[in-house]
């Protein structure tokens, strides 16, 4: 007898515990929807901002599946923002870097480049993260990958120059100013126009 309570208890647990996540999976389905709607409408400038601001509003928990949400519908309405809406998206929910590459390599497969170099600017800590999806995705481009994930670091250091600086030697640059001379006298090439010209 006690074994049968055992599994009722169990099973009715089980039976709540579903319904409590379809609900909660209901309740963010409708919200994943309307975010979609609302990228998909927005023009293609306005995309990035829209998205960016609609995962501003979002809780820490639904963060990653809003910027997912966004960031393939924005992707699926205007593909040649991939830069911008990626970079925006990106900058609003860099804990879902991972997630959010492999949703623009899902709609934009050869866009493996790019998703590369915008990761690797955006958020560089992730950017092993981007080099790692995308050679998966695309393992005869490895090469080419891991040349611009070095071009993006190259294009860092130069842009940053106190810490290249600290990198390549540490200290500060100092430069002495040249003496100003006195410009030379005007020489002419005809003879008879130098008069210290014998």
């Amino acid at each position: 007898m006690p074994m049968n309570s055992v599994k009722k208890l169990s099973v009715t647990i089980a039976v709540l515990s579903a319904f409590a996540v379809v609900s909660v999976s209901a309740a963010t389905a409708v919200e994943l929807e309307a975010v979609s709607k609302k990228v998909a409408a927005a023009k293609a400038v306005e995309a990035p901002a829209v998205a960016s601001k609609l995962i501003g509003k979002a809780s820490k928990e639904d963060k990653e599946s809003i910027a997912v949400a966004a960031l393939s519908a924005g992707l699926r309405s205007h593909p040649a923002s991939l830069t911008t809406l990626l970079s925006s998206v990106l900058k609003a929910a860099p804990e879902s870097t991972e997630a959010l590459v492999n949703t623009a390599l899902d709609i934009v497969p050869d866009a493996g480049l790019t998703v590369v170099r915008v990761v690797s600017e955006v958020n560089p800590a992730k950017s092993d993260v981007a080099l790692a999806a995308a050679t998966k995705r695309t393992p005869a481009k490895k090469v080419a990958l891991e040349r611009e994930m070095a071009a993006s670091r190259a294009r860092r250091m130069v842009a940053t120059p106190a810490p290249a600086a600290a990198a390549l030697g540490g200290g500060t640059v100092n430069q002495t100013p040249r003496p100003t001379v006195t410009p030379p006298v005007q020489v002419s090439s005809y003879g008879a126009a130098d008069p210290g010209r014998p």
